[in-house]
């Protein structure tokens, strides 16, 4: 099958998909309004906005494309899931090319195709789901790479693909290590590349976006003395490691960084009794994920920093459940407004609202990475833990997941009935022993995609819903597999049996 057929059915599948579930329709979701509401200049704004380019610049042009707003927004929705219907469609012709029989191709592109991430953002104006498709055509390009060959113009289309999906959300900062490793880390199968020629394609592939990433970051500490990507993410860090830390503890923190800590840790304990915080308006809403107009958030037990096994709230979190339950209103309800109110300032003007922004992002981080240094043993036992509820979180949503929850109980269905009356088909050994090479290198792309980016996002958030769900689009495709890979052992043995009888 051609690309321009697969594309068509794909996109003709996914939009129907999206029609009958409800998924058609934009939706209006708490990070929306940072996106719609980016400042592209000065350049001083632009920098101290919480959000990279990219997605806005698609949000511009899109509504400078449509007589409204409404039908711009629809339209975004169109572009997401036709974005999507490529990623697939170029899986399922890669893993052709690969001589992957047709039926297993065709189903782990449609795992892919409606996938969590799909399934629960496509609709959202939001990054999780085009990026996570951008992700997926990276990981395709990969498969080409090893079948093929890294051709230079390869190499540079990799490059590109793993710039825009950080350029759409800055998570996909794994890609770029998962990348190189996957190009001296390959298959059996794959065609056979020198040291040196894999050198060479890692710095094309891995140094074309550190080197834009790094001008990014040049031009931020320019323009607002901040060299970073972002003045954000590190609040979503420091609700995980304030969390691991007494109050008594984070009061003895030296410096500045300890003014915050000693705010969180006052904070935490009046959130948690139910007492109301109010943060000024202007800095609570700008340093915040929700991209709400400005407002005051006032606070209570009932956020979420009630949910505890013990009752004093002045000690760290006693699990990683408790850690969890409590991050979000950690984030939003105590780190923000305390950094805000550590940072103090008359802000009568935007550029001094942007300096305060940042300066309160600097200071978060300061006090992360003090923690990060102080409490090496806590912070690697949080991560090991965020991995694995990761993994068995992911898991979950696999199987909650409406669609596929049915196809796991017809599979299983027809398994007990293939072990009860088994067949007699007769099986094509020889298109079996083609397919492996693609069923090893979906395989390879499967686990370390997943493990790379599962690795990433514990390292500064609890690994859960769709900050984890991206990382393991590929997982139900591995099922897939699994179960033809099952089914065709039942059959073997089944005509093992029969000629062993008739001899």
């Amino acid at each position: 099958m051609s690309a321009f057929p697969t594309m068509l059915m794909w996109s003709v599948v996914l939009i129907a998909a999206a029609v009958f579930s409800g998924r058609w329709t934009f939706h209006i979701v708490s990070d929306t309004a940072s996106y719609l509401q980016y400042a592209f200049s000065p350049a001083s704004a632009a920098a101290a906005e919480i959000r990279s380019p990219v997605y806005p610049l698609v949000l511009r042009l899109f509504t400078s494309l449509a007589p409204t707003r409404s039908s711009a927004l629809q339209l975004v929705v169109l572009g997401q899931i036709l974005l999507h219907a490529a990623a697939t469609s170029a899986l399922m012709l890669e893993l052709r090319n690969w001589k992957t029989s047709c039926l297993m191709s065709l189903s782990v592109a449609a795992t892919v195709a409606i996938g969590c991430t799909f399934w629960d953002n496509v609709s959202t104006i939001a990054t999780d789901c085009p990026a996570m498709s951008v992700g997926v055509i990276t990981a395709v390009c990969m498969m080409r790479g090893w079948r093929r060959g890294f051709s230079i113009r390869l190499s540079i289309a990799i490059a590109a693909f793993v710039l825009i999906a950080i350029g759409l959300r800055p998570a996909y900062l794994f890609l770029i290590p998962w990348t190189t490793i996957a190009i001296f880390l390959r298959p059996a199968e794959a065609i056979d590349s020198t040291f040196s020629h894999r050198v060479r394609d890692g710095f094309v592939i891995a140094g074309i976006p550190v080197v834009t990433l790094l001008g990014w970051c040049v031009f931020r500490y320019v323009t607002v003395a901040d060299f970073s990507l972002l003045p954000f993410g590190h609040q979503n860090m420091a609700a995980v490691t304030t969390q691991l830390l007494d109050n008594d503890e984070l009061t003895t923190i030296p410096g500045k960084p300890g003014e915050l800590a000693s705010e969180i840790a006052r904070r935490r304990v009046e959130v948690s009794l139910g007492e109301n915080l109010r943060a000024t308006p202007n800095q609570t809403s700008q340093i915040s994920d929700s991209g709400e107009a400005r407002g005051v958030r006032t606070t209570c037990a009932a956020d979420g920093l009630d949910l505890r096994t013990h009752g004093d709230p002045s000690r760290r979190a006693d699990s990683y459940m408790t850690l969890e339950n409590r991050w979000d209103a950690m984030t939003y309800l105590v780190v923000v407004p305390a950094a805000a109110h550590v940072i103090q300032s008359d802000a009568s003007n935007d550029a001094a609202r942007d300096a305060d922004i940042v300066a309160q992002h600097q200071l978060i981080a300061e006090l992360d990475k003090y923690i990060v240094r102080s409490y090496p043993l806590r912070y690697a036992r949080w991560w090991l833990l965020a991995v694995r509820r990761g993994l068995w979180g992911s898991a979950a949503n696999i199987v909650m997941h409406p669609i596929f929850l049915i196809l796991i109980v017809v599979a299983a269905l027809i398994t007990t009935v293939r072990c009860i009356h088994p067949s007699r088909a007769e099986t094509n050994r020889t298109s079996v022993t083609q397919s492996r090479a693609g069923v090893r290198a979906f395989l390879l792309i499967a686990i370390t995609y997943g493990a790379t980016k599962l690795g990433f996002v514990a390292l500064t958030s609890p690994p859960i819903g769709r900050f984890s769900d991206a990382a393991f689009v590929f997982v139900p495709g591995v099922m897939a597999i699994a179960y033809f890979a099952f089914q065709h052992s039942l059959r073997f043995e089944d005509i093992s049996k029969s000629t062993s009888k008739t001899h």
